[in-house]
């Protein structure tokens, strides 16, 4: 039942985690300190505002890194799709 484990795949989800661990944090830091700073206490509107800016970073991140993966993957793949002079 357990399949095969998808080198790539895996690759790809440990790069993205390790970019988005420190852009997560950051961002988190950073929405709580400007909205403490503009007096706001309510836990629930500061936990709502964090989770949709979180969101949107996330989406944006995921976007670039799946870019740059299936970039990579179309370069390899038309590399090898050249003809070989020396053939």
């Amino acid at each position: 039942m357990i399949k095969k484990l998808d080198r790539k795949t895996l690759h790809e989800a440990m790069i993205d985690t390790s970019i988005a661990m420190p852009i997560a944090w950051v961002t988190s830091y950073g929405t709580l300190a400007l909205m403490m700073n503009m007096g706001m206490a309510n836990a629930f509107l500061i936990s709502a505002i964090q989770t949709l800016v979180l969101t949107i970073v996330s989406v944006v991140r995921k976007y670039i890194v799946r870019s740059a993966f299936k970039n990579s993957d179309d370069l390899s793949t038309n590399q090898t799709l050249v003809p070989r002079l020396n053939d």
